[in-house]
């Protein structure tokens, strides 16, 4: 049997206590290529260099770039990338927007992040199951 890799997440957030914290649940469930970063620049630019997270995982407002731009350059060089966003916006007509521009997912970050970062690994966890189906990777 075939032993799958870990995939690669990268993690865009300001607040490195939000980042921190998404690295450390994702690391405890057995993500362990994880890399973060505070601008959405930093992580655009490490993409250049083509290296390409499976997953990207964002707030909407990461300083320098919206979650539109983000969206936009990450496309530029992948269609592949599974792109999370993980915001405070509580707008269901903005979510959809970020959805129809090509995010896989929209989850709320609320003042109980624990629940929300709960969320975000059981989709990329779901994700992660859907591309290998016959393995049991998690």
């Amino acid at each position: 049997m075939e032993i799958k890799k870990s995939p690669v997440i990268f993690v865009i957030d300001r607040n490195p206590i939000h980042s921190s914290l998404i690295k450390y649940h994702l690391n405890v469930n057995r993500f362990l290529n994880v890399q973060v970063f505070q601008t959405g620049e930093e992580c655009i630019y490490r993409i250049s260099k083509n290296v390409l997270p499976d997953f990207l995982i964002s707030d909407y407002h990461i300083g320098d770039m919206n979650g539109f731009e983000l969206i936009e350059k990450v496309r530029e060089k992948s269609s592949l990338v599974r792109i999370f966003f993980f915001s405070a916006q509580d707008d269901p007509i903005f979510a959809v927007r970020l959805l129809e521009a090509g995010a896989s997912d929209y989850i709320l970050k609320t003042s109980k992040l624990d629940i929300g970062i709960a969320e975000l690994i059981k989709n990329v966890k779901y994700l992660c199951r859907e591309e290998n189906p016959v393995q049991k990777i998690f």
